[in-house]
């Protein structure tokens, strides 16, 4: 093993550790105090994009109670290069908005289709020429709610009161704040940029609250429960006789380590067979994921992690031969009637336990640990059975509509992300009502 392969666990679990963050967020704290600084924020805000119209509805509130001062930042255009399959994502965007948008007691058109690019830039150099005003939030809201619910004549009307930033002006400004966004470190809009850290979208609110409130801020917890889609509640009536959950699940994926266990604790509540069909990792299928991406989400991951009591953080990339591999031992653990076991033990191995799993120490003591006969398993690392399988496991993703993993599919329905775990729930319960009681 090379000798950055050795360090890589160890430099990852640096990176990812309480403690790090904890003297991070101290030092820049401190400097906050020591330059009078108010508290501040910066809210990245496209209005194509459906998460930051919730977040737009939600941030008022929400800065009002913790006396942060929030800055927006009107943007429109994108490094494609981070967004692998834009197009699908455009599609389940608005779906997943609308659910979130019931969910939270928050507005989204439903069945809201993605707006036309000239309308959407007409709005960005609207917003774009009163960003500095008081009224920017409720107007984001009246020419956003307008846009996607393809209202022409309402959205005409508040333009005309309302005026435009020049063509030539927004376009230089929108291509500038692309290039300084990524030159920031981060990729998504309906993202927070706090002392040094990143919050996308309203599932990461709790994060930024539980911050903010360690620093004494808002008197009291911050009353709205914007982390409710991540936890399923585990209540209510048994599903359909014959209901089944897919989960599409990467090794290489530290969201879909997260979602595992909690998708299996949920099965076994409901009594519903999951059945996890793992994929290649998007690098492996000819995809790139940018630096600024990786690094975004292995310390989103870790907080995430630590908020479901996950270990994590000791990592080891399995990226090539170690995820061949693991993908090697699955279908003789399928066979075994282990796979569960397999799948748990590979990716804690690899997330938390810094496992190299392209060697055979590694894979060995993982495979025992999952209860498998490594003398009988080794001879599967020669088998390729698992290609066939893992291939028709990503054409049956994307014909449901996702391109990316952890995904779950149950019936018609596709969720996209380990923090959308009450929207399974409702899936999996046939589609109940799911509006959370927003009120202390």
């Amino acid at each position: 093993m090379s000798l950055q392969r050795r360090l890589m666990p160890y430099l990852a679990r640096l990176l990812t550790s309480p403690g790090r963050e904890r003297w991070r967020r101290r030092l820049l704290e401190w400097r906050r105090r020591l330059r009078r600084r108010p508290h501040e924020a910066t809210f990245h805000f496209r209005v194509d994009d459906p998460y930051s119209l919730l977040m737009a509805q939600a941030l008022p509130a929400f800065a009002d109670h913790f006396g942060l001062r929030v800055l927006p930042r009107v943007m429109l255009y994108l490094d494609a290069n981070l967004y692998p399959a834009p197009e699908m994502l455009r599609d389940l965007a608005p779906r997943d908005a609308a659910a979130l948008a019931e969910l939270h007691g928050l507005d989204f058109p439903a069945g809201a289709t993605p707006p036309d690019p000239e309308r959407s830039l007409a709005v960005t150099r609207c917003l774009l020429k009163h960003e500095g005003d008081e009224r920017f939030w409720s107007l984001a809201h009246a020419l956003g709610q307008a846009l996607w619910a393809g209202d022409d004549e309402r959205l005409d009307q508040l333009l005309a009161s309302h005026g435009q930033q020049p063509e030539d002006q927004a376009r230089l400004a929108l291509e500038a704040r692309r290039d300084q966004f990524l030159a920031d470190g981060h990729y998504l809009t309906a993202t927070l940029h706090y002392q040094g850290e990143w919050y996308w979208s309203l599932e990461r609110l709790d994060h930024l609250a539980r911050r903010l409130e360690d620093l004494g801020l808002g008197g009291g917890p911050w009353p709205l429960d914007y982390g409710a889609a991540k936890h399923a509640r585990l209540d209510g009536p048994a599903p359909a006789e014959g209901t089944r959950l897919a989960l599409y699940f990467s090794f290489r994926s530290p969201y879909s380590y997260l979602a595992l266990e909690r998708a299996y604790a949920l099965a076994d509540h409901y009594g519903v067979e999951l059945e996890v069909r793992p994929v290649l990792p998007m690098v492996m299928r000819g995809l790139t994921v940018p630096r600024a991406k990786r690094l975004y989400i292995v310390t989103d991951a870790a907080r995430e992690a630590r908020l479901h009591g996950v270990p994590f953080g000791k990592i080891q990339d399995p990226v090539g031969l170690g995820v061949e591999r693991c993908m090697a031992l699955w279908p003789f653990a399928e066979k075994e009637g282990r796979l569960r076991e397999w799948l748990l033990a590979a990716a804690r191995g690899i997330w938390s336990q810094g496992v190299d799993v392209a060697g055979d120490a590694g894979l060995a003591r993982l495979a025992r640990d999952a209860g498998l006969d490594w003398n009988r398993a080794r001879r599967w690392l020669g088998d390729d059975q698992w290609q066939a399988r893992a291939e028709a496991n990503r054409e049956a993703m994307m014909a449901a509509g996702s391109w990316g993993v952890p995904s779950f599919q149950c019936g018609d329905t596709l969720i996209w992300g380990q923090d959308r775990l009450a929207l399974v729930e409702r899936a999996i319960k046939g589609g109940e009502e799911l509006t959370v009681n927003n009120e202390q």
